[in-house]
């Protein structure tokens, strides 16, 4: 026995070397620059990832300060930090070059049927190509009515709070903005939702469960096998391990019924009783072949797509709140161009028309590049073709000064290489000042900086949902801060009928109630942007205002 236990520990001693040796010396991509150990373990990343609560995009800059554009994060990741290289790893459509991405993270989602998370190219391709059309702006924009009714509810909600002081005259707009996400992606998809506009605290517990649930991929990520675990138990004694695991469990058993219910009434699809068709009846009318139409895949794509199109779009709009009462120079300025061009209130102005108007676009874009989205990495595979990047390097020139040259550093094919949301979104020769919320810099229609806008991903693996998500946006910041105003050196900016005597168009005056930058500022990349705060949320008074 001891020379069975002798002979195992030095047979892990010399694998350990021939790994080391490996990862450090013969890999395709040991030749890329970066700290040698991250290059050696997974524990670097782990740290940074898991330990420290999602700060590898901060720890990650310094490393490129140190290191270059092009580093090695991982033993089998590399990371770029050049905006420049955005359209190589993402190309867009129309152009041939295969992207897959890396199972290291949809692995741990659990849903490989959503097209969101399809590792290999083709696959991927055809599952969009089935919900393209879905949401196509122009499908987005014949649907404006329904975003149009929750923005009504959500408004009469807000008015409710004014009159009546409920919880002190306080909402909690985290809360708020993703009951109205909620609500509009699963009537949109579905054909139904929860009417969370109307529970009296606006229901969180989706929008509280599912960031919550969201917090442990990291951790899912390095440890793959809790996930298959989890997959292996029965739903009901899952639900009784984890309170998250057992409201994924009941919204995964909903998505299921629905599923099944338009798998059923699949013939009838034409003449249903919904005013539009949902998300399944997309799919199952398609011309995808029988395998991509099964109740598991209907339920992975369903799944993805509401959690995507609740948590990140309200957390945009969040943001977009906080920073322009914060401002009540922002909401002059954007409550001016908003009076000009809604003069009737009360009446729903379309959506291309709102679109056009540049300090609220400035608005609407500030927020989806503060609020990030997916802050952290973005990885995709280039299956066939070495990339290139171009690095500036410093050589001794026939002058005392020495001189930057131009090489580049490889990517062989293969290999999962990333880009970090937070990274770009926060370069100042992009985006000077860029942790202030500053509208003015997307009024000059410039192409150059909008093509870096990363916070729904780029390319042909971008988010399906970006004409919905801009679409909700832009009416529900229109239509708050038409009638809503905020308080400037006691100078009261009211959102009232503007002369016309209605009292239905009279709101009152938004104004921050014990929250602070804390509450909205990304200090890491928990799938979602972690921010000091927790879950503690944006808070808002509504109260009365004078009217001018």
């Amino acid at each position: 026995m001891p020379s069975l236990a002798l002979l195992a520990v030095g047979a892990s001693i010399l694998y350990t070397l021939l790994l080391a040796i490996h990862r450090l010396y013969l890999s395709p991509i040991s030749h890329i620059p970066g700290p040698k150990l991250a290059a050696l373990t997974w524990w670097y990343q782990f740290y940074y990832d898991v330990i420290e609560q999602g700060t590898y995009m901060l720890k990650m800059q310094d490393l490129h300060a140190h290191y270059g554009p092009v580093i090695r994060i991982n033993p089998d990741e590399v990371h770029v930090a050049d905006p420049a290289f955005m359209d190589t790893l993402y190309p867009g459509h129309g152009r041939t070059k295969k992207r897959n991405k890396w199972t290291f993270y949809t692995g741990v989602l659990g849903t490989p049927g959503a097209s969101m998370n399809t590792n290999e190219h083709d696959l991927h391709r055809v599952r969009r190509a089935a919900l393209n059309p879905f949401f196509a702006k122009g499908a987005i924009r014949k649907l404006q009515p329904l975003i149009d009714a929750k923005v009504d509810l959500l408004l009469e909600r807000l008015e409710g709070v004014r009159k009546e002081r409920v919880g002190g005259g306080v909402v909690n707009v985290n809360h708020a903005m993703s009951a109205f996400t909620n609500d509009v992606v699963t009537e949109f998809c579905f054909g139904k939702c929860h009417d969370r506009l109307r529970h009296p605290t606006f229901d969180p517990s989706f929008h509280d469960k599912a960031k919550a649930g969201l917090c442990v991929v990291p951790l899912l990520a390095s440890f793959p096998w809790v996930v298959r675990a989890l997959e292996a138990l029965p739903p009901a004694l899952g639900s009784l391990l984890s309170a998250d695991y057992a409201e994924y469990v009941k919204e995964k058993n909903e998505i299921l019924t629905e599923a099944k219910k338009a798998m059923e009434s699949r013939e009838s699809t034409t003449t249903s009783p919904l005013a539009h068709r949902t998300i399944f009846h997309e799919i199952l009318d398609s011309k995808l072949p029988p395998e991509e139409k099964t109740l598991p895949r209907l339920a992975d794509e369903a799944a993805v797509t509401l959690a995507a199109g609740t948590l990140t779009t309200a957390w945009d709009l969040t943001v977009a709140m906080y920073h322009i009462v914060a401002d009540p120079s922002i909401a002059r300025k954007l409550r001016a161009e908003l009076v000009d061009a809604i003069p009737d209130p009360a009446v729903h102005t379309p959506l291309p028309v709102l679109e056009n108007l540049p300090y609220l676009r400035g608005c609407v874009q500030e927020a989806i590049r503060l609020g990030k989205g997916v802050p952290g990495r973005i990885n995709q595979i280039a299956t066939e073709e070495t990339m290139a990047v171009p690095v500036p390097s410093l050589t001794d020139g026939n002058t005392p000064e020495r001189k930057q040259q131009q090489t580049q550093i490889t990517i062989p094919p293969g290999t999962p290489t990333s880009m970090t949301v937070y990274i770009v979104h926060h370069n100042e020769t992009l985006f000077p000042d860029s942790h202030s919320f500053r509208p003015e810099r997307w009024l000059q229609g410039d192409a150059r900086i909008e093509k870096y806008l990363f916070g729904f991903g780029k390319g042909t693996r971008g988010c399906a949902g970006i004409n919905l998500a801009y679409a909700e946006m832009t009416i529900a910041l229109a239509r708050v801060f038409r009638v809503y105003g905020t308080e400037l050196g006691g100078e009261v900016l009211i959102g009232e009928g503007e002369g016309e005597g209605e009292e239905s168009c009279r709101r009152g005056v938004l104004e921050l109630y014990q929250t602070t930058d804390t509450e909205v500022e990304c200090v890491g990349a928990m799938v979602l942007p972690r921010v000091a705060s927790g879950l503690r949320g944006v808070k808002m008074r509504v109260r009365d205002g004078l009217v001018g």
